[in-house]
């Protein structure tokens, strides 16, 4: 099995197509609810190991040195406490910034694991949540608005549009996900933010995103109004679920009605537990069911994870299937590959799906496994350029957004796009094709059957394929090469818009 810190996309691609197979039929079915945590935008806004070391320096510059009574020497004095530190070790280091302190990054990893009580900590004089709100800047840090989204943030907001992520819960504060389906949307929102219990209410669109523990974005548009939903406490996350009703109510409803895939989140903090508990009261998940009840994007299953496995499926996680368990709960790739990985297997499960759908009586079932195969040697290619490192794959997605887009827009509506914009192949998931009359009057699964041809060649190594220039509506959807010669394609509806 690869690791989750080396695998690559093609190597994710191929569990999801075999052992993984009914969770990615699952994901393409829009059955699997998101929950994510802070995993999907480190390298965006800072994380623990910078938030810490700026809180413990945020308290050690306000100390007045003369003052025994200081408050913030007292707060201070709990966090240092809190981390297993000796008075006189901590006093003989004071007078630098922490982050010159040789037991710096001992004592983050220490104050890591108990985050929650250390911004429990009070300052005397200050709100409760004086730590969590300007102790660590949650404005400055998790609302600034020239943060861009990364590829984990793209990639859910191209599931979104693609119909196969209605129910995303987040325990993130900063407002990447957004911001990424506004850009791919073209400044439009199709995704219900929840925060305040009254967003709930809201009309559907295309998706909801339950953020649990608050919204720094909403929190610095509206502090009287949002502030308090910021979660991050202890106090706060014990009592969660009593404080917050409305938000826990539909999160457990959530969870008996759709299995989980949780990215980027250690399941630590106890009213995650908590909701997962009490769901499994109302109704449990059985083992062994059509597929994984729960997976996590990680190396390996962690104790938390192991606590929130066995509330999921109770009776059923005993000494001889719990290893089994486990096993189908853990997918070995973090958030980057995976979700490359997911937005790759969906587009391809809906063009094999959309060729079972295509008339014609020129090709029967042998056939149509062929072009269902061709389909998953183009997908197979374009992994294999997805690179390795974070820059090459955000450059890839990038690319992959704009081709994408502008080949959907050719195809329906005669040009090119005039600014960057993601078209979904279809806005609706793999199951509900057969009930969509559109399907049959719109070309589509016709367009599919001619991709799917052009892959069967590219596998029998006749012709190369190349990607269209962006900038040039007469090059194409992409061009075909074979020996010298180059043949632009083009897809257009049946009504024929578009003009080469």
């Amino acid at each position: 099995m690869p690791s989750a810190s080396s695998i690559t996309v093609v190597e994710t691609l191929g569990l999801l197509d075999d052992s993984f197979a009914s969770f990615a039929e699952g994901v393409a079915e829009d059955r699997y609810a998101l929950w994510l945590g802070s995993g999907i935008s480190l390298g965006r806004v800072d994380g623990l190991w910078q938030v810490i070391p700026e809180l413990i320096e945020f308290l050690r510059v306000q100390i007045s040195p003369g003052d025994a009574n200081c408050k913030y020497r007292k707060a201070f004095d709990q966090a240092m406490s809190l981390a297993s530190q000796k008075p006189a070790d901590v006093a003989s280091v004071m007078a630098k910034p922490f982050a010159e302190w040789s037991t710096a990054e001992v004592i983050t990893g220490s104050l890591i694991n108990n985050y929650a009580r250390l911004l429990q900590i009070t300052v005397a004089g200050k709100p409760d949540d004086y730590l969590l709100w300007d102790g660590i800047g949650m404005v400055r840090t998790f609302a600034d608005p020239t943060r861009m989204p990364d590829v984990e943030h793209l990639c859910i907001a191209i599931l979104i549009l693609e119909g196969v992520s209605s129910d995303i819960a987040s325990a993130n504060w900063d407002g990447l996900i957004e911001k990424a389906v506004s850009i791919l949307a073209n400044g439009g929102q199709p995704l219900v933010v929840c925060v305040h219990p009254e967003e709930l209410r809201d009309p559907a669109r295309k998706a909801r995103l339950f953020k649990f523990h608050g919204c720094a974005v909403k929190a610095a548009e509206n502090e009287a109004r949002y502030r308090e939903y910021l979660i991050g406490r202890q106090p706060q996350i014990n009592r969660w679920t009593v404080d917050h009703r409305p938000m826990a109510e539909r999160l457990v409803t959530l969870i008996t009605s759709k299995p989980t895939l949780m990215i980027g989140l250690s399941a630590q903090d106890a009213n995650i537990q908590a909701v997962f508990a009490k769901a499994q009261d109302a109704m449990e998940w059985m083992w062994p069911g059509d597929r994984p009840s729960v997976v996590f994007s990680t190396n390996a299953i962690g104790m938390d994870q192991i606590g929130l496995l066995e509330n999921v499926y109770r009776g059923a996680y005993t000494p001889d299937k719990r290893e089994d368990i486990n096993a189908s709960a853990s997918f070995p790739a973090y958030a980057k590959p995976l979700l490359l990985g997911l937005v790759l297997h969906v587009i391809c499960s809906k063009l094999r799906k959309l060729i079972v759908l295509a008339e014609s009586d020129f090709f029967g079932a042998p056939d149509r496994e062929r072009l269902q195969a061709g389909v998953l040697t183009l997908r197979d290619a374009v992994a294999g350029g997805t690179g390795e490192t974070p820059a090459e794959r955000l450059t890839f997605i990038n690319a992959f957004i704009a081709h994408i887009g502008r080949a959907v827009s050719m195809f329906r509506r005669g040009q090119k796009p005039t600014h960057p914009l993601y078209l979904p192949v279809t806005g609706n998931a793999v199951h509900q094709f057969a009930d969509d009359a559109t399907i049959a009057s719109s070309g589509i699964a016709e367009a599919a059957v001619a991709v799917a041809i052009i892959g069967i060649l590219v596998g029998d190594r006749k012709v190369r394929v190349t990607p269209a220039l962006l900038s040039d509506a007469k090059s194409g959807s992409f061009s075909i090469i074979k020996g010298r010669i180059t043949t632009r394609v083009f897809f257009a509806d049946p009504a024929g818009m578009l003009a080469a």
